[in-house]
């Protein structure tokens, strides 16, 4: 039994790793929320035995949640740069212009027929145009 508690802290540790290095290669993207990682015990009790008696049986990863706080707003001399101050995103469709997508990135472009797109690398999938 103290082995499967042992175990469950340990996949308890590699996923707030997993979150913390998603975190860490991410600072220096625009418009990225960190991921925060909730934990809760595990207890293995039947409805007739009483509370204080029981004893944890390890943990379990609840829930990764994303935090959606104010981040810095940065000056830049791009007109098309924008910045939401408090809640919001900025509604944009897909390529194809099929999929809806929401983003807090700011950092736009005007393409050569004059559409504003969210300016992406080509790893991440090509440009968003922003909905009229």
């Amino acid at each position: 039994m103290s082995f499967y508690t042992a175990l469950t802290g340990l996949n308890a540790a590699t996923a707030q790793m997993g979150v913390t290095s998603n975190n860490i290669a991410n600072v220096s993207t625009t418009g990225f929320k960190r991921s925060r990682t909730d934990f809760g015990d595990i207890f293995a009790t039947s409805p007739f035995q009483k509370a204080d008696a029981t004893i944890g049986q390890g943990v379990a990863l609840k829930k990764v949640s994303q935090e959606f706080g104010q981040g810095n707003l940065v000056f830049s001399s791009n007109t098309l740069d924008l910045a939401i101050s408090g809640d919001g995103f900025f509604p944009l469709k897909s390529q194809d212009g099929f999929q809806d997508i929401f983003t807090r990135n700011g950092v736009f472009m005007m393409n050569d027929q004059y559409n504003v797109e969210l300016c992406r690398s080509k790893t991440d999938g090509g440009v968003s145009r922003l909905v009229r």
